[in-house]
Formats: structure tokens, C-alpha cells, sequence
């Protein structure tokens, strides 16, 4: 499977599973960053106890990771010409 294969598939799963069951009971955005944060936490925890990773290259790797959605997002935006 390729990269942007897996990323459609979790990221819909995500936001189907996750997401959207916040936002249908009436969560907040600032509710959603809460839950946006507890994610980026729990990679960081997840690369550094199981990875062995020291902290600073797995705040390094969240940050790749974040700059990487928002190119996907501002693409996505700039293509429906929003």
C-alpha cells in the first residue's frame, strides 16, 4: 500500500471513529485540540519508551509529521480553490 493510501485510510478512519463522534456530541474546538494534543503526546511517548527515540528527535519527528499535514492540507485547499 502506498504512503497516501494509508494516509486516506487512518486519517478517515480517524476522523470517522474518532472525530466525528466529538463533534456529533457537541465537543468544542478547543475540546478537539485537547484531543489533538493527547495524540501527538502519545506518539511522543510511544517513540521514545518503545523506540528508544530521546526526546528531542521525537518532538523533531511530531514536528515533520505536523509541517507534513499542513503541506497536505494547503494543497487540498489550493486544488478545490479555496
Amino acid at each position: 500500500m502506498a504512503d497516501s493510501d494509508l494516509h486516506n485510510l487512518l486519517s478517515g478512519r480517524f476522523v470517522r471513529e474518532v472525530i466525528g463522534p466529538a463533534v456529533k456530541s457537541g465537543a468544542t474546538d478547543a475540546e478537539l485540540m485537547v484531543l489533538f494534543e493527547s495524540v501527538q503526546f502519545g506518539m511522543m511517548e510511544i517513540l521514545h519508551r518503545h523506540y528508544a527515540m530521546d526526546p528531542a528527535t521525537a518532538v523533531s519527528l511530531c514536528e515533520g509529521s505536523l509541517h507534513s499535514a499542513i503541506e497536505r492540507f494547503a494543497g487540498a485547499r489550493n486544488i478545490a480553490g479555496q
